[in-house]
């Protein structure tokens, strides 16, 4: 691929996950056969919620009852065209406590694309992404310049995504036990990452379906309520701090195990670098890595979206490349 070129070949494969993901229920009425076994649901599961409650969905299925490293939610109108994230299969069975042997065909689907592509599912095909792009390209129509995170800032955000999975993974491991198990803790604190995503009121509008705003059931729940549109403010911002839900992300923190030693690898010649800093000014999550590693060949950090931008921009011939299994896939 010619280095020009990534930005509108990452463009076009946006546009057509942001179509397939979100509009697949709507391109394909009935539920196509997956090629692995469904998970059989427990409880409590989104389908029982009422129009009232945050986990309220429109869909009743997905088209493919199989998930997707990235943001393929559970709430897009419909039911959307895969089932959801690997966040969301991973609290759900965590919490219905799901035999491995049915939960490791799954699993294993996902593992083997995380490794495969890592945190380019986030580059490249999160709908969310797409979408804090195309709010960039928007502030860019006004002339407006982008907003910098402060370096303390941008660690501590490096840092919460880590706690917030972890944390959501804990509860959802939590309220399986007698203590929290009872109706009303149980119910409010199931899947409680996504009832903060952002995505589970960002993406229902776009399928002309209106999400559950408010819950006020009980206090956990009118906490979450309010902790919802903290970060649906957070994603908001985005039109001034590129990508800036990017670093907030639970499920992009999942994905950044296997940006090291996955099979997408950005790759430096040192000897070639002139120590411009285009790399650095051009990169949406404003990784240092790349510009200043000069002892790695391979200087993937855990915070590239690998969207290649960094290779685009590098004026130096050869000094920057993507390579997948080794082979070059775009180079500078």
């Amino acid at each position: 691929m010619k280095p020009r070129k990534v930005t509108l070949v990452r463009r076009l494969v946006q546009l057509a996950f942001f179509i397939l993901l979100l509009y697949g229920a709507f391109i394909f009425p009935h539920p196509l056969e997956a090629p692995i076994p469904s998970i059989e649901p427990g409880t409590p599961r989104t389908s029982q919620y009422p129009r009232d409650r945050i986990l309220w969905v429109s869909g009743k299925e997905c088209v493919i009852d199989m998930y997707l490293p990235v943001l393929a939610c559970r709430f897009i109108a419909q039911g959307g065209t895969f089932k959801s994230c690997s966040l969301h299969v991973l609290s759900e069975n965590i919490t219905w406590k799901t035999s491995i042997k049915l939960l490791l065909p799954h699993l294993a689907f996902l593992a083997v694309l995380s490794f495969l592509f890592a945190r380019m599912w986030c580059g490249w095909a999160c709908p969310l992404g797409a979408m804090q792009d195309a709010m960039g390209w928007i502030r860019r129509q006004f002339g407006a310049g982008p907003w910098h995170l402060a370096q303390g800032w941008d660690r501590f955000f490096r840092v919460l995504r880590h706690v917030l999975l972890w944390l959501s993974l804990a509860i959802s491991a939590l309220i399986t036990l007698p203590l929290f198990g009872r109706t009303g803790v149980n119910d409010a604190l199931f899947l409680i990452y996504c009832q903060l995503c952002p995505s589970r009121l960002v993406y229902p509008p776009l399928g002309g379906v209106n999400p559950c705003w408010t819950d006020f059931t009980n206090g956990i729940t009118t906490t979450l309520t309010f902790l919802g549109w903290f970060c649906l403010g957070v994603f908001a911002l985005g039109f001034m701090v590129p990508r800036l839900w990017c670093r907030f992300c639970a499920v992009g923190a999942l994905l950044s195990y296997f940006n090291r030693g996955g099979l997408v690898t950005l790759e430096k010649q040192a000897g070639k670098c002139t120590s411009c800093g285009t790399c650095r000014r051009v990169c949406p999550v404003e990784v240092q890595r790349v510009y200043r590693d000069r002892t790695n060949p391979i200087v993937t950090d855990t915070q590239c979206t690998l969207c290649g931008r960094c290779v685009e921009s590098c004026p130096e011939e050869g000094c920057l490349s993507m390579r997948l299994a080794g082979r070059s896939i775009v180079e500078s």
